[in-house]
């Protein structure tokens, strides 16, 4: 088995501060990345979509050589206090990349302090810019829903919270118009959608909702946590044409009427069809082509550590089609009567291909018609 850490041929994902940044970035608040600046514009160069089109606080703390060395944080806190006195944002966000990672920097503790001299609210949510989205949007979300959702809300039957909605998955927003539409179409409320097309004080009401929805892999951390702090279970799956959204609509009704987490599609090991990229997506869309008759399963990247890329090359090679981003061609060998289908996801290529993702939530689309089944 290779190194995790090593990757020789393919890309890595969007890291976990730019899963931070995009899970925040339309809730009011400001985000800043403790870094020199390299990882500040990553982001909006390549991982945010909406950057020129709206607006978001969103700053590098422009760590430098000797605050690094001798570990001064209060460079950091000078200017973020001044910043928020000049800007007014509703919180903070605050995390860090690699560097300060390396250097113990306490993303905790100084947005404690941060906040005391202000008095406004800052999240710090640790990461080291290694990891990937998964974990930044995971643990943003579940900072901010800790933070400013009230515990002591009813529940509201038939209705859901969304997690893990960004661009990083969902790209566009008419991806996130019809993943709400699928649920309304079957009599399901949506409580919350997190974090795309909502607003920090809908989102506070997010303890109402009967259950969780996990439609991407980046809503697992929150999903977990508001199962034990608030006893809302929650389902795993994403609507993909008729027979998935039927499977996952029909899991938030066990979900909601015994408490128990479900999943809404089955793992599979082997198949002809193989389909790459972010578990949530990847494994339904794997059992959307099953329940069409195609022996289809999936292979996800791990959110840590990433392929492995002498196993991920085995496995696409043997199998008759292979469905995930472009940028994978490279491990792909062409052979007769074997087929790469492009299926290209915004965290993995940035915007090389956005203009070529599809409309794939809700229950129109088919994904055996892309593939000519």
């Amino acid at each position: 088995m290779g190194d995790w850490h090593t990757h020789v041929i393919t890309t890595t994902y969007a890291a976990d501060v730019s899963g931070v940044c995009s899970a925040m970035f339309e809730l009011g608040g400001m985000s800043i990345i403790h870094d020199p600046s390299g990882c500040n514009s990553t982001y909006p160069t390549h991982d945010e979509p909406r950057w020129y089109d709206s607006t978001s606080l969103m700053f590098a703390s422009g760590l430098d050589e000797m605050g690094a060395i001798m570990g001064d944080d209060s460079v950091v806190i000078k200017d973020a206090v001044a910043a928020i006195h000049d800007l007014h944002p509703r919180f903070v966000t605050l995390c860090g990349s690699s560097i300060p990672h390396v250097i113990g920097f306490d993303t905790v503790g100084v947005a404690k302090l941060i906040e005391e001299q202000t008095g406004v609210p800052v999240l710090g949510v640790q990461t080291d810019g290694l990891k990937s989205y998964v974990s930044g949007v995971g643990k943003a979300l579940d900072a901010w829903i800790s933070r400013f959702a009230d515990p002591k809300e009813e529940k509201v039957l038939n209705s859901v919270n969304l997690l893990g909605v960004t661009p990083l998955d969902f790209s566009t927003a008419e991806n996130v118009s019809l993943l709400k539409q699928t649920f309304e179409e079957y009599g399901w409320k949506v409580n919350g959608c997190f974090a795309m097309n909502d607003s920090f004080e809908n989102l506070t009401h997010a303890c109402r909702a009967s259950v969780n929805v996990a439609v991407s892999s980046a809503g697992l951390i929150p999903a977990k946590k508001m199962k034990t702090r608030y006893g809302i279970p929650y389902v795993l799956g994403l609507p993909m044409g008729k027979k998935m959204s039927a499977r996952v609509i029909s899991a938030c009704r066990k979900a909601q009427e015994e408490g128990t987490n479900q999943s809404a599609y089955e793992t599979f090991q082997d198949g002809t069809v193989l389909i790459i990229g972010e578990e949530v997506f990847a494994a339904s869309a794997a059992q959307s082509l099953r329940e069409a008759g195609l022996r289809a399963y999936s292979v996800s990247p791990d959110p840590d550590e990433g392929f492995d890329e002498e196993t991920l090359g085995t496995m696409m090679n043997a199998a008759e089609i292979v469905i995930g981003d472009p940028l994978f061609r490279v491990l792909w060998e062409e052979k007769p009567g074997k087929r790469f289908i492009d299926f290209p996801h915004e965290a993995c290529s940035g915007r090389i291909f956005r203009d070529s993702i599809p409309l794939f939530a809700g229950s129109s689309f088919e994904l055996e018609r892309l593939i000519g089944s």
